[in-house]
């Protein structure tokens, strides 16, 4: 293997060690707008309803940095040759709604979310791992 080659997979390594990093962060804060979101409906109100946001609001800016390691392992994949594309999107969150019909409907929808939300960033750990093995197999 050249150093070009070790070069390239040092740089996919450490693209996806900052997007496991970021991921697994964003997956204990969903865990924990996930029991916010249980609070909330078994009688939260709004004090709870903006923690579980809160969380949420934390997670999402762990996904956007998540997206960035991502994209700059795309990026480095695609240097490589022979790996598949990485993407994870958790739009869809119903905050406005959560808000504005605080009531058992939108907690259960929030939480709906929540957990969809969750089972993606979950995939996208896996997914990134099995890339991340890949690679150390590969130096």
């Amino acid at each position: 293997m050249t150093y070009d080659e070790n070069r390239e997979i040092d740089e996919a390594v450490n693209a996806a060690n900052d997007a496991l990093y970021h991921l697994q962060k964003a997956d204990e804060l969903m865990d924990k707008a996930k029991n916010w979101g249980w609070a909330d409906i078994f009688g939260g109100g709004m004090i709870i309803t903006a923690i579980k946001h809160s969380r949420i609001n934390d997670a999402r800016r762990e996904i956007q940095a998540s997206q960035r390691a991502l994209k700059k392992l795309a990026n480095e994949l695609h240097d490589l040759n022979g790996y598949p594309d990485v993407d994870i999107d958790i739009d869809g969150f119903v905050t406005f709604a959560d808000y504005f019909f605080d009531n058992s409907f939108g907690d259960i929808l929030a939480q709906v979310k929540i957990s969809e939300a969750k089972k993606k960033i979950e995939d996208a750990i896996d997914e990134v791992s099995g890339i991340l093995d890949g690679l150390e197999d590969n130096r």
